[in-house]
């Protein structure tokens, strides 16, 4: 796993460089910490906590947030510590922990884990994962964020399809640069479906990256007609 670990690191470098070349010294922890919990804002949304309507949970929707929240984390760890560090820092410890449901030698409120570990309701659980993750960003405390991230993807996507699905997310990305995203002219709407479910339907036909990217490409240059 290290060595997709430090695929996806490298990845998310390049799109904030062709974002910005200057990226670090335009962005600031705070902007990732907003994006990361406005992030699980919209995760939470994907689940039926409203209890005064009818909902349904939609789980790929939470996959896709749950990558959408590793592209800020990321970041935010990028920042702190460029490669190879990042890879060696505390926070990806703290990640790997928790996607291992690793307590041991944690500086974290115990009350907090035991709420997790008491929490029998899937859909709760991960709601309060999700907030976990929240609060700690607005606190900009990286490290307590990334161990619940960690067991937010633990219950959430496995770590195989959280990298296809980052690898799918990041080729997205670059075509929306390409087609205008930063100027305001990409539309992530096509014929009535938002782009992120059309990477979900390549995602689930596909078994590699290269078969992925392929087939990406082939599918938004064609929408994109």
């Amino acid at each position: 796993m290290i060595e997709k670990l430090s695929e996806m690191f490298e990845l998310q470098e390049r799109l904030n460089r062709r974002i910005n070349e200057n990226w670090r010294q335009l962005r600031t922890e705070e902007d990732f910490a907003r994006a990361t919990w406005i992030e699980c804002a919209e995760l939470v949304d994907s689940l039926p906590w409203k209890w005064w309507k009818k909902q349904e949970p939609d789980m790929e929707n939470v996959q896709i947030e749950v990558v959408d929240i590793w592209h800020f984390i990321m970041s935010y760890i990028l920042l702190k510590n460029p490669l190879p560090q990042a890879l060696e820092s505390e926070a990806v410890k703290l990640f790997m922990k928790g996607v291992n449901e690793d307590f041991t030698h944690l500086n974290i409120d115990g009350a907090k884990i035991n709420h997790y570990l008491g929490e029998t309701d899937r859909y709760k659980k991960i709601v309060y994962l999700t907030e976990r993750v929240a609060e700690s960003f607005l606190k900009q405390d990286l490290e307590e964020g990334s161990f619940f991230f960690g067991l937010l993807v633990k219950n959430t996507i496995s770590m195989e399809r959280l990298y296809l699905l980052y690898i799918g997310k990041n080729i997205l990305n670059h075509i929306r640069q390409e087609k205008g995203y930063n100027e305001g002219s990409y539309k992530k709407t096509i014929n009535g479906i938002e782009d992120n479910r059309y990477l979900l339907q390549i995602v689930n036909q596909v078994s590699d990256k290269n078969q992925l990217e392929k087939k990406l490409k082939e599918l938004f240059n064609h929408i994109h007609q």
